[in-house]
């Protein structure tokens, strides 16, 4: 990238900060004109008895822990911490004067709030690896205004606690690595127990976690042997009860097996073969008969790119049906596809210098950091890619489980940019440029259905 010149650096720094800026107040911008009910996943409403938003309710009258089996009603079967953390935010919002109503809306605060506590800890991961200048910004920019993190900012299920504990995980464990002391360890321990704790699927950070740690054991050789077992035995005590207590009380009590997930959704009923390649794509966003298109989406990358974007709602649907058919839906149509397109773009970028960060020495100098988030990244997508084929269902295909690889995506295009050729560089910049503004422009508009 060429020496670092203290005024540019200072102007980079300065458009670092209005991206954050404008990230921040796109995401509040995005709560304040969705109702805690609209685009969200599991949830129903506030009075529904069953669905996420009953679970919060259940806590929020009063009780402490499931007194029946949770398979009785939709919803129930999740990890607890979020939905606890939300009954006691209301119940903090009604000693303070807020209606029921209101406070049961403000829940899509704390989501919020976990957005942007994932973003400063998605940038802290891009300083780790000491990205500055043109990198630094494109790779934040990526990262900080992805439609995914503004969609889940504002969802009330348990997904964005999961994914923000997740990016700090990921980063903790590099920090981890090269200060394998007791601070860390317990950091790690109570990150990881936490989002577990949240939703058992935080779990999939374990097996890069167990790496460092077994390459930290073989390192440090016979006399430090004694040392890292009471740390990993104290990490065991502290994470694994948070992380299991609820599923393993299921099990004991109700007969609930670990790792239950109830079929949700419409069925796919397709070939495995179809769902590789078979590449319709009549609308930007997630076909469904049910909203007049002429199929039902199931084709896996499209499925991906479509759920990451916009989620599994057709949003010129939704503002022809708010009164704005003409030009609102048509504006629609045209930033939905640009989003689409410059989307698809950069994630075919990103998957590349991927591939080139992780097998190359040359950006990143240990194997070992390598092996860390490539165990990292094939984890997130193996079971992505498996749990669409094992639960043939439309919501399987929803890119939220795995979000937060977008800020290791992020990271990996500006390591490879910061040292790569001028051409992939320009080529990197221009797409994360339109992607970025056709996002802003987007969920701008939305503000409309």
């Amino acid at each position: 990238m060429g020496k670092s010149v203290p005024g540019k650096d200072r102007i980079i720094n300065i458009l670092v900060a209005v991206v954050g800026l404008i990230a921040a107040m796109l995401r509040t911008f995005y709560i304040y004109y969705t109702p805690a009910w609209r685009r969200q996943h599991d949830v129903l409403n506030f009075g529904a008895d069953e669905g996420q938003a009953a679970f919060i309710e259940f806590f929020h009258q009063g009780h402490l822990l499931l007194d029946f089996d949770p398979r009785e009603k939709w919803g129930f079967f999740q990890a607890p911490l979020h939905h606890m953390l939300a009954a006691l935010w209301i119940r903090l919002q009604e000693l303070i004067g807020f209606d029921y109503h209101d406070a049961c809306e403000h829940v899509q605060v704390l989501t919020l709030i976990y957005s942007l506590v994932a973003m400063y800890f998605g940038y802290r991961l891009l300083k780790y690896f000491r990205l500055s200048g043109e990198a630094l910004l494109l790779s934040f920019a990526l990262f900080a205004l992805h439609p995914g993190f503004i969609l889940m900012s504002g969802s009330i299920n348990n997904d964005m606690l999961s994914i923000m504990l997740t990016v700090m995980a990921i980063y903790y464990g590099l920090r981890w690595n090269d200060e394998p002391d007791w601070k860390y360890t317990v950091i790690l321990a109570f990150v990881i127990g936490l989002g577990m704790m949240t939703k058992l699927s935080t779990g999939l950070i374990a097996p890069a976690v167990a790496l460092l740690f077994i390459v930290k054991w073989i390192q440090g050789g016979i006399s430090k042997f004694p040392g890292f077992l009471l740390k990993y035995l104290v990490f065991i005590v502290i994470c694994a009860p948070l992380a299991l207590w609820s599923p393993v009380r299921n099990l004991l009590k109700f007969g609930v097996p670990l790792g239950y997930t109830p079929e949700v959704g419409e069925p796919v009923l397709s070939s495995a073969a179809a769902r590789i390649f078979d590449l319709r794509c009549k609308t930007p966003y997630l076909s469904r008969i049910t909203n007049g298109d002429p199929f039902d989406e199931f084709n896996i990358f499209l499925g991906m790119m479509k759920t990451s974007l916009f989620g599994d709602e057709n949003f010129t649907l939704a503002v022809s049906e708010a009164g704005h058919s003409g030009v609102g839906a048509f504006l629609m149509t045209v930033f939905g596809w640009s989003v689409l397109i410059s989307g698809s773009l950069v994630a075919l970028i990103c998957f590349y210098s991927t591939i080139r960060v992780l097998i190359t020495k040359r950006y990143i100098a240990s194997a070992v950091i390598r092996a860390y988030l490539g165990t990292i990244y094939l984890t997130a997508l193996l079971m992505y890619v498996s749990f669409m084929f094992k639960a043939p269902f439309s919501s399987s295909m929803d890119f939220r489980y795995v979000l937060y690889l977008i800020p290791v995506e992020a990271l990996m295009l500006g390591l490879y940019v910061r040292d790569g050729r001028k051409g992939i560089r320009t080529v990197a910049f221009i797409t994360v440029a339109v992607f970025s503004l056709s996002t802003v422009l987007l969920y701008v508009m939305l503000s409309r259905g």
